[in-house]
């Protein structure tokens, strides 16, 4: 504790102080501007916000711990764990230290944030078949007598036979007969991955739907020029987990639609092969622009979607 001087100490608290104090800052300056959702999802966001009352704490303790320095105008004695606690007396290593905390602080509160977009899409890769799930019990029946937007319970075990499941899949095969009877297939952003995973998993009963869907446009370099994507960005925890989930889309109108530009689409169901895989690809029929607002722009696993009747 010797090589160090009070005064230096004392900048030491105080700047520990300002950090602390300027993250819990920079968490209500995000929420106050409805851009917390761009960093996390909403089900961690309480947590985060809670977080910001024991970086208040902490500065707090910081400050006062400054505070009792000056005042005491000396250092207290060293413990007798036989180590030294005190700061580095290397300018060079403390403004290293001290700039990994600031540097991200002052890029939060600077630098103007959006969704995640296309270029991160590129690196991570999109994916056109959901969430991987192990193979059906059975693969689906070629039968596809029973009309769908049929709202009866006529032709349940003919369904059966078009959706089979084993105890993993059950789930998606019955959140596909639900939506095998519909005209016209919404896919709804609070069970977006989802209904993607049931389209993918049962590719063959859904030949033919219409399905309407809204994301960003994507590219990839192995698409046609009449070919782009129609994507969203799933967060589970935070955007570093985030990956993009979408449907491949085939229109003679591809060229009108910028990477990043939003779309709400309706198309019919196809297949077409992607990287060895068979994949739904949508024929368009109707593209119109989206308003999507930044807060908006990420879908979220639904963690209740095992229970849904």
């Amino acid at each position: 504790m010797n090589r160090i001087s009070a005064r230096t100490l004392i900048a030491h608290h105080l700047l520990r102080a300002a950090l602390l104090a300027g993250f819990a800052l920079l968490i209500v300056y995000l929420k106050q501007r409805g851009e917390l959702s761009l960093f996390i999802a909403p089900r961690t966001e309480q947590a985060v916000k809670l977080s910001a009352l024991g970086m208040y704490g902490a500065a707090a303790y910081q400050a006062y711990s400054a505070f009792r320095l000056w005042r005491d105008k000396r250092l207290d004695d060293a413990c007798d764990c036989g180590h030294d606690h005190a700061p580095s007396p290397s300018l060079v290593r403390n403004i290293l230290l001290y700039g990994l905390f600031a540097l991200p602080l002052l890029l939060g509160f600077l630098l103007p944030h959006a969704p995640l977009n296309s270029v991160l899409a590129g690196q991570k890769g999109v994916s056109f078949t959901g969430l991987p799930t192990p193979a059906s019990a059975a693969p689906p029946s070629s039968d596809t007598s029973v009309l769908r937007g049929s709202g009866s319970n006529n032709g349940t075990s003919s369904l059966d036979v078009l959706f089979p499941a084993d105890e993993y899949t059950q789930a998606y095969a019955e959140f596909a007969k639900r939506l095998y009877k519909q005209d016209r297939i919404v896919v709804d952003d609070s069970l977006y991955i989802e209904t993607l995973t049931a389209l993918d998993l049962y590719q063959q009963p859904f030949a033919g739907a219409s399905v309407t869907l809204t994301g960003f446009v994507y590219r990839d370099d192995g698409m046609r020029d009449d070919q782009f994507a129609v994507s969203r960005f799933a967060m589970n925890c935070c955007s570093a987990d985030a990956l993009p989930y979408g449907l491949l889309v085939q229109s003679a109108d591809a060229n009108h639609y910028a990477n990043d530009s939003w779309v709400t689409l309706t198309g019919t169901v196809t297949t077409t092969e992607w990287r060895g895989e068979s994949v739904i690809m949508l024929t368009a029929d109707v593209i119109t622009p989206a308003a999507v607002k930044d807060r908006d722009a990420y879908v979220y696993p639904n963690y209740e979607f095992d229970l849904s009747p």
